[in-house]
């Protein structure tokens, strides 16, 4: 838990460069900074460019872990870059959109920094290595399983995956 507040913060992005967490410390750690940000509006999470071994909820059959008692009123806006199948990340997710009444948009950009030919920037999208495209159907799938079925219908989920003519599976 944080010990200070940040009463006027509105906009935190983090960015996580290694992984895994220690033991004590996964993507449920991050509910700290959300309570610790009263005002918060725009929260933006980037995770490590390489996806690494995590435990992946995909087959997990113990429950999501769940905080109670955390509400986050302002929070409008939140975007994940590099979205992972990591149970922890998923667990995080959950907790948000369950704890905040406020949450206008979600964006889950699984595509791990992959420039996409339908941004208009290339023809054809930039290579994933080899690693990511075995990661990309996992998020996909705990999106689906996980996420899509808890949004209520007043927050515009937004799902970035792979491009499937030039990704294709």
């Amino acid at each position: 838990m944080m010990h200070s507040r940040f009463l006027y913060v509105k906009f935190l992005s983090i960015w996580v460069h290694t992984f895994p967490f220690h033991d004590a410390n996964d993507y449920m750690s991050l509910v700290s900074f959300l309570d610790a940000c009263p005002s918060l509006e725009t929260f933006a999470l980037t995770t490590p460019t390489k996806p690494m071994e995590h435990e992946s909820i995909i087959g997990d059959p113990s429950h999501p872990r769940q905080m109670p008692g955390h509400r986050h009123g302002k929070l409008k806006s939140m975007k994940v870059l590099g979205f992972n199948s990591t149970k922890s990340l998923i667990e995080l997710m959950v907790h948000i959109i369950e704890n905040t009444g406020s949450l206008e948009s979600l964006s889950l950009d699984t595509t791990y920094y992959v420039v996409r030919c339908s941004d208009g920037i290339s023809d054809t999208c930039s290579s994933m290595r080899e690693r990511t495209q075995m990661e990309a159907p996992r998020p996909l799938l705990a999106i689906q399983t996980h996420i899509q079925g808890k949004v209520p219908s007043t927050v515009k989920l937004d799902v970035l995956e792979p491009c499937s003519r030039c990704h294709a599976s």
